[in-house]
């Protein structure tokens, strides 16, 4: 198998640039704090793509995750991408991407210490077919089928490791006007290292969240203007769970120098039929703020849940605003769950940004959770072609003695 491996990333570095597919979208965010220049609407589908040619992305990591005293567990890693796309007409067009991870020879020969994010379950190198889409246009409706990037609140891509998660879907999108649109569909499978660990196969949505089987019935309205944003998103995963979502968001200057940002979201979800992920009875409200000026930008955040179990799980970062390396609220347990986020980000110059974020994530009765979480990062990004983020997180369970060290590296070259 690395022998096919190692002819992918061999096509990808020797490559050219013909075209890119994915030209005009907007990069994940580094991790899963939201900084307010990370705080995009939800685009569901990419519209912005071009079928000319090749393009896809190189890039190499570092994960280590260490337990004090107990374990730690490290992974490096190389990865690419190879997307071609084809233009029948301008109805028709088709997009193929082949994605491989590759073990550098530097990780542990005991599998217990290598780190399963970076790769597949037997921890390996492979190699997978994770976009084959057909897009169908006429006027203003457009349709997505088969395998391809997903950007939703609850089903997210998710670039935070060596390859992004990846859903087979069948979308059908209309646009309104320049500032509504709206959508629907079902989503049958993910792959990805947040589809339950068997992330170089496509799994059913609800196998990946924990259940079995179960695909992803999913409607959205969208809404985008000059200050102020909003989208309203449904999903039903039948015998799992029912989730509605709301966001707006409102950004403005107060002078020629400092701008400000406000949000507000509202989650919940409830367990449907045969109730495969167990009781689920969530209201999770969240608000965020934050204001930017001379290269400096504070932010805020509160996330609180008023239901009767956890707040909704995701496949992806999740929604929810005071989201953070490691830790997010629907990973906390207990009753009348809620976490508060303090971040600063200072931009050192176009290309560097470094900052700090804080957070503590508890229940109501602190002894059933309570842990708090700080996250250290410094990033790159040159003419969004070559970008490095390094990230140290440090994970405080109050509620244990064994807290947790997390590093993760990745230099990504875009071509």
């Amino acid at each position: 198998m690395n022998i096919f491996i190692y002819l992918f990333l061999l096509i990808l570095a020797i490559n050219p640039a013909y075209a890119h597919l994915h030209g005009d979208e907007e990069q994940d965010k580094v991790f899963n704090y939201k900084s307010p220049d990370d705080i995009e609407p939800y685009q569901a589908v990419d519209h912005g793509e071009e079928y000319y040619g090749c393009s896809g992305y190189l890039r190499t990591g570092f994960l280590q995750t260490k337990v004090r005293s107990v374990d730690t567990s490290s992974a490096t890693a190389m990865a690419g991408e190879l997307g071609c796309g084809y233009r029948l007409n301008s109805h028709i067009k088709a997009h193929l991407g082949l994605f491989g991870v590759l073990d550098t020879g530097l990780n542990s020969h005991d599998d217990d210490n290598i780190h399963g994010d970076f790769f597949n379950r037997k921890k390996d190198s492979y190699l997978m077919l994770g976009e084959a889409v057909l897009t169908l246009s006429y006027g203003d409706f457009e349709a997505h089928l088969g395998r391809q990037n997903f950007d939703s609140p609850h089903l997210d891509s998710d670039d935070l490791r060596m390859v992004a998660n990846l859903f087979e879907a069948y979308l059908v999108d209309y646009h309104l006007s320049d500032e509504f649109y709206l959508g629907a569909g079902f989503i049958r499978e993910a792959s990805g290292w947040e589809n339950g660990g068997n992330l170089s196969h496509f799994v059913p949505i609800g196998e990946a969240l924990g259940g079995r089987d179960g695909n992803a019935w999913v409607s959205w309205l969208a809404y985008e203007q000059e200050h102020m944003s909003g989208n309203a998103w449904f999903y039903l995963i039948p015998d799992h769970l029912t989730i509605f979502y709301g966001e707006l968001m409102y950004s403005n200057f107060l002078t020629s120098e400092i701008s400000y940002d406000v949000g507000l979201q509202y989650d919940w979800g409830l367990d449907s039929g045969a109730a495969r992920l167990g009781e689920i009875d969530a209201q999770t409200l969240g608000f965020m703020t934050s204001i930017s000026g001379y290269d400096v930008t504070l932010t805020a955040a509160y996330n609180k849940n008023f239901g009767n179990t956890g707040a909704v799980a995701s496949l992806g970062g999740g929604a929810f605003f005071t989201s953070l390396e490691d830790q997010t609220l629907d990973a906390a347990t207990g009753e009348d769950t809620q976490s508060i986020l303090l971040g600063v980000e200072y931009a050192l110059s176009n290309e560097f940004t470094l900052g700090v974020a804080m957070a503590e994530f508890r229940a109501a009765n602190k002894k059933d959770y309570q842990v708090e979480e700080i996250n250290y990062f410094l990033n790159y990004n040159w003419n969004d072609k070559l970008t490095a983020e390094l990230i140290y997180a440090v994970i405080d369970d109050k509620n244990s003695s064994e807290d947790t060290d997390q590093i993760r590296a990745m230099i990504t070259y875009r071509y």
